[in-house]
């Protein structure tokens, strides 16, 4: 997939994502031992959401099916090579989204957002 940075001003880069349970993690190289960044994926009753497409504003983007996952502090943008593509990771990133949080996420989630 590409992503953009979180001003959205820059334009789109592809990275490699991978998912572990409720953290969505990208690579700048498929064989990268450590990731780039990582999203905390929350639940709907914690204000997360994943909707399909971008803004419409949205440009710099190389590849037509996007993904906005939305999180109560910014907005991921995301933009997939082919549909299927994009319906496999909506598919995953909704599955995680519609999961109510365990008590320990919390903590996790807490993590996330304090990071430096």
């Amino acid at each position: 997939m590409e992503k953009t940075g979180p001003k959205q001003t820059e334009g789109f880069r592809k990275r490699w994502f991978t998912m572990d349970d409720r953290r969505l993690m990208y690579f700048k190289d498929p064989l990268d031992a450590f990731a780039r960044g990582e999203v905390f994926i929350g639940s709907r009753e914690s204000g997360y959401t994943v909707l399909d497409g971008l803004p419409p504003s949205t440009q710099g983007h190389h590849w037509p099916h996007g993904i906005t996952i939305v999180t109560p502090e910014r907005r991921f943008l995301l933009a997939c090579e082919t549909e299927s593509e994009q319906r496999a990771w909506m598919e995953a990133l909704r599955t995680v989204v519609d999961r109510p949080m365990l008590p320990q996420e919390y903590a996790v989630e807490a993590h996330f957002k304090h990071k430096p």
